[in-house]
């Protein structure tokens, strides 16, 4: 119990003092824009590579099964927008909420929340679980997500191949789990003191990135979306899971480290929309406050989420 509640209390604490701060220091908005970029970049840039860099030096002889991990990340992001587009359907969304409703259902809070949650509860062990699931999300949310919020937003055509360029957060994940992979494989022992260096490391990211995201939050015409909030719980708290968790145990993760993959990946299946879910509406012209509404309703749903968790996962 007390996992659970230091997890509903980083979360939410750390999103409330970033909100208080945006008006108790009252700075130009360009300014406040720019300390919010600084804090997030070194959440994303160092402490998040280091920390999934560490975790997996430390895995115990990695098991091939684990290489099911990124292919179950593309699943719940092609099946989380897949039924988010039904869901719009079903309840005669125009394009521009569409768009938005698409982003909400297929972007999830993996790398900080998802993160945060499964270190809480499992300990270190679950950073490399984490990073190895989503270490195709960068590829898939900007070479799938984005052109096909652009189209339900009815921009021009197809994503071209030249204007792509490599994610710097891609390159530092890929090769931060190159090193701490290939330290593994060689067999170099990993001084104790950095496997709680690397749950620091992570818990750490996760407090700036959301007191960041509190800096920038507007509370703004929030319960206009009550019907879509609804929905959209349906679609990212049951529609997923349902079939992300027997999928991981068709691929084995419960027979591994005593069923510690299978946990995270729940954890993982459970997650509310991320704050990059809000970059498409505002580039291709959909309703952003819908999608601002979303994100605020889906995190405040923790609040039911993790205590479920915290009593399902022991079952697994």
């Amino acid at each position: 119990m007390d996992r659970l509640l230091l997890s509903l209390c980083l979360i939410f604490l750390s999103l409330a003092a970033g909100h208080a701060a945006q008006h108790l220091l009252r700075m130009p908005r360009p300014r406040l824009e720019n300390v919010r970029n600084r804090l997030q970049s070194f959440a994303v840039f160092c402490l998040i590579p280091c920390s999934a860099m560490l975790s997996l030096w430390g895995l115990p002889s990695p098991d091939t099964r684990l290489l099911a991990l990124p292919f179950l990340g593309i699943a719940s992001w092609i099946w989380g927008g897949l039924l988010s587009l039904r869901v719009a359907r079903a309840l005669h969304l125009d394009a521009p909420r569409t768009g938005s409703f698409y982003c909400c259902g297929t972007f999830s809070n993996l790398g900080a929340v998802g993160a945060l949650v499964s270190v809480l509860f499992f300990g270190e062990k679950a950073i490399a679980i984490v990073a190895l699931f989503r270490i195709c999300e960068e590829m898939f949310y900007f070479g799938i997500s984005f052109p096909v919020a652009r189209r339900l937003g009815g921009g021009e055509g197809a994503f071209r191949l030249r204007s792509f360029r490599p994610d710097p957060v891609l390159l530092l994940i890929l090769t931060a789990l190159g090193l701490g992979l290939a330290l593994n494989m060689l067999g170099v022992p990993r001084p104790a003191p950095l496997g709680s260096l690397a749950a620091a490391a992570m818990l750490l990211a996760t407090v700036l990135f959301l007191f960041a995201i509190g800096l920038g939050l507007r509370l703004s015409r929030v319960s206009c979306y009550a019907r879509e909030a609804a929905a959209l719980a349906v679609v990212k708290f049951i529609g997923v899971p349902l079939l992300l968790v027997p999928l991981a145990i068709l691929a084995g993760l419960g027979t591994i480290d005593g069923g510690l993959p299978l946990r995270v990946v729940t954890v993982l299946s459970c997650m509310p929309v991320a704050m990059t879910a809000l970059v498409p509406p505002a580039l291709f012209g959909l309703d952003v406050d819908m999608a601002n509404a979303l994100w605020i309703f889906s995190t405040l749903a923790l609040v039911v989420i993790l205590p479920v968790l915290y009593f399902v996962l022991p079952l697994l």
